[in-house]
């Protein structure tokens, strides 16, 4: 029997550089637009009791021969304890006999894969000379949509706005000196959004924190807060305007940023522009012209995570990292 590799959190961050996987990301949308890839309905339990929420995502990608699930936790109280309010693992398995291949951290590879698909949509939903970026939410995701999207346009300024202003002084502290750019602090979500190139949302908010009003022409949105039912952070009437295009249509319409839009009818089905896929293999366009609004609506698909496990898979096996054990 083959060996197990068991990779923990700082492993995985050493074989998962952010270039790599913004790569590893834009080749999992592709497979999934040619249709060489089979995702498992998402599985998603509530747990109110405790604030949180748990997902399972699975499927298979033919072209790189494996399986992968990953269950994936919200629990917004654990800072309180000085736990991460997410934790998640997954495992990896051989797509011809099934067997076990890896198991590894999710956390930190669910932060760097969503970025980087932040990234991947801004590559060609975006104008070119994008250099500004107007931040909801500063958490680790509102950090990893900037990094991502520093790896693809010259960025010159980032405002955040957090509903808590000693995490939005924090995170303005961080990434500037990680960026060597400016990125300012600001004190309401329009000051935020105001006079940029790229909106980035990412909380879990249940309510729109973005009006329609405060969005200018010519602006990208990436939406990545929006994963499950009921969640919202954009007016619905902005996907009247805007040129949408989603991560997986089947799951945006019932855990996505449109479901709202769709739900009031102010949108129809047919207005969802493409699939993301779709634009990276030419079958549909991205961007077109300058003035145009466009938004990506992010809801994560296992693709991505076995995209980017495969990736940490492979770097361990080339360089010997993770412990090895014979789990049949």
């Amino acid at each position: 029997m083959s060996e197990v590799i068991i990779l923990s959190q700082e492993e995985v961050k050493s074989c998962l550089p952010m270039s790599e996987a913004i790569k590893a990301v834009a080749e999992a949308y592709k497979a999934f637009a040619k249709g060489r890839v089979e995702l498992a309905p998402v599985v998603h339990l509530s747990v109110e009791k405790y604030r949180g929420e748990v997902d399972v995502k699975s499927g298979y990608v033919e072209d790189l021969g494996l399986i992968g699930t990953k269950i994936a936790s919200g629990y917004y109280d654990n800072p309180k304890m000085g736990l991460p309010s997410g934790v998640a693992v997954i495992v990896l398995m051989d797509l011809k006999t099934s067997l076990p291949l890896a198991i590894m951290d999710g956390t930190y590879l669910t932060a760097v894969r969503t970025g980087a698909a932040g990234a991947v949509a801004a590559s060609v939903l975006a104008r070119k000379d994008s250099k500004r970026v107007g931040v909801i939410g500063a958490g680790t995701q509102a950090r990893m949509q900037v990094l991502a999207l520093s790896e693809i346009f010259p960025l010159k300024q980032v405002k955040v706005y957090n509903i808590h202003s000693t995490s939005s002084e924090k995170y303005a502290a961080e990434m500037s000196e990680r960026l060597g750019i400016e990125v300012k602090p600001v004190n309401t979500p329009k000051e935020a959004v105001s006079d940029v190139d790229i909106i980035v949302t990412a909380t879990p908010s249940n309510k729109a924190l973005i009006m329609d009003e405060w969005i200018p022409d010519g602006v990208h949105i990436n939406a990545i807060g929006a994963d499950a039912p009921g969640k919202q952070e954009l007016d619905p009437k902005i996907m009247k305007r805007a040129k949408i295009v989603v991560d997986s249509f089947k799951q945006c319409r019932v855990i996505g940023e449109i479901q709202h839009a769709l739900a009031q009818g102010i949108i129809k089905e047919d207005d969802v522009h493409a699939e993301i896929g779709d634009i990276l293999i030419g079958k549909n366009v991205g961007r077109e012209t300058e003035t145009e609004i466009t938004l990506f609506d992010s809801t994560g698909m296992a693709v991505q995570d076995i995209a980017a496990a495969n990736v940490v898979y492979q770097l361990a096996k080339k360089n010997n990292v993770g412990s090895r054990i014979k789990l049949l």
